[in-house]
């Protein structure tokens, strides 16, 4: 439901506060049912009552009597007058049917009444018309106390009030039942960028406790098993170099000069490939502490280089585009980035740009054939290589895009790449301007 809050504390709030306020407002309403129907009782059997007393004194009287005892028995409240006619009854529904039923009850079935204007809550001033036993009317006219029957706004104040002061505890509430889980998701979204972050405090109820324990044994675990692999990549790394140096020197004892070439280039691959394998396992790409970078400048830098190695590469920037940021790991980022573009599309276009969200957009096109919708994503998978010959000259070891994304992700960004219309390949790097 798209009307729902995305937040679990704001679905909280609003599921929370709604079953309040209609709980409130159902009290509220059965509140005032109760009391204009006991209220409504009380005052209509009086009325009747003493609206039968003064018809039975004022038939009683013949003459000029009826006019003065008339005038006598009228009060502020209910004023008592003699007509010859009287008007048709209202059609109103009755709020306060008892008064009607009352006199009648009391005035017997041979009395007329016609109610001209009928009480209801907040206006409760009536007008009746009485057939005296000579044919004229005594009419009736007059209203209760405004007190009595108005709308209980201090009711509905009080019940504002109420209301506030329950929703700020529904809201104290849910913020002590969601912040344990935005903790919880906030130190997991944390442990793929620094496993050596602080453990979770294992404070508040039982079941946080509980989570928070089994999140700082889980981060342990991770720890120590990254840990253990860095120390068996790191002796793996020593015992493989070492052969690898020794056949390197016996190789340029050669006197073969074809077979010397032939085995110290198949040794350089062997070594390109241990070396930025275990560069990537490790992760040493993104080990390096975050500062302040000028991203135009490093750009211009890079792009100065590929240019006098005999790239084509141009540049599109503003004047100047501060990030923090890793600054080796960016600049080996954008390199990979570059490298391919010259390796594959001829060309490389830089372009340096801000998003309307406030993101880094770096971008970088080439003039190649670009690839298969179902391997733009796939090339960034370690070792994979459109390149089927497996030459380290044209296919590479396939680990430049897979630690592009590597070094991207530890920024808080990403990288992706598409087919551009004219032709070619665009890849997009994305970066926060704090990571």
């Amino acid at each position: 439901m798209a009307w729902l809050p995305r937040t679990l504390f704001g679905r909280l709030v609003l599921v929370m506060t709604a079953g309040l306020l209609l709980a409130q407002l159902l009290g509220a309403a059965l509140h005032l049912t109760e009391l204009r129907r006991t209220v409504g009782r009380t005052v209509s059997q009086e009325l009747a009552q003493r609206v039968t007393a003064v018809y039975h004194a004022i038939d009683s009287q013949s003459g000029a009597e009826r006019e003065r005892l008339a005038r006598l028995l009228s009060t502020p409240r209910q004023q008592l007058t003699l007509e010859i006619q009287a008007p048709r009854a209202s059609d109103d529904v009755a709020m306060f049917p008892e008064i009607l039923d009352g006199i009648a009850a009391l005035l017997g079935p041979g009395v007329e009444v016609r109610a001209v204007r009928l009480p209801r809550i907040g206006d409760f001033v009536f007008d009746f018309y009485i057939r005296l036993s000579t044919g004229d009317w005594l009419r009736i006219q007059g209203n209760a106390p405004t007190e009595i029957f108005a709308w209980p706004w201090h009711l509905l104040v009080n019940l504002g009030v109420m209301l506030g002061a329950v929703i700020l505890l529904v809201w104290f509430a849910a913020r002590m039942t969601v912040r344990p889980l935005t903790d919880l998701a906030r130190a997991a979204r944390d442990l793929g960028e620094d496993l050596r972050r602080p453990p979770l405090a294992e404070d508040g109820p039982s079941e946080v406790r509980q989570a928070a324990h089994a999140f700082n044994a889980m981060q342990t675990r991770i720890r120590h098993d990254i840990e253990e692999r860095e120390r068996f990549l790191a002796a793996v790394s020593h015992d493989l170099k070492t052969p690898v140096t020794r056949l390197k020197l016996r190789s340029e004892m050669l006197a073969d000069t074809e077979l010397r070439q032939r085995f110290l280039h198949d040794l350089d691959d062997m070594q390109e490939l241990l070396g930025g394998t275990l560069d990537f396992l490790q992760g040493k790409a993104v080990e390096e502490a975050m500062q302040p970078v000028d991203l135009v400048a490093m750009a211009e830098t890079l792009t100065d280089d590929f240019i006098e190695a005999g790239g084509i590469v141009t540049l599109r920037a503003p004047d100047a585009l501060r990030i923090v940021a890793r600054p080796r790991a960016l600049r080996r980022a954008m390199a990979n980035l570059i490298d391919n573009a010259l390796k594959y599309g001829n060309r490389a276009d830089v372009s340096l740009s801000t998003a309307k969200d406030g993101e880094l957009l770096i971008a970088i096109a080439d003039a190649g054939p670009g690839l298969p919708e179902a391997e733009l994503e796939q090339v960034f998978e370690p070792f994979y290589r459109m390149e089927t010959s497996r030459n380290r000259d044209t296919g590479g070891v396939g680990l430049g895009l897979a630690i592009v994304r590597q070094i991207a992700r530890s920024h808080g960004g990403d990288v992706s790449l598409e087919n551009r219309a004219a032709g070619g390949l665009r890849a997009l790097l994305r970066l926060p301007r704090v990571a």
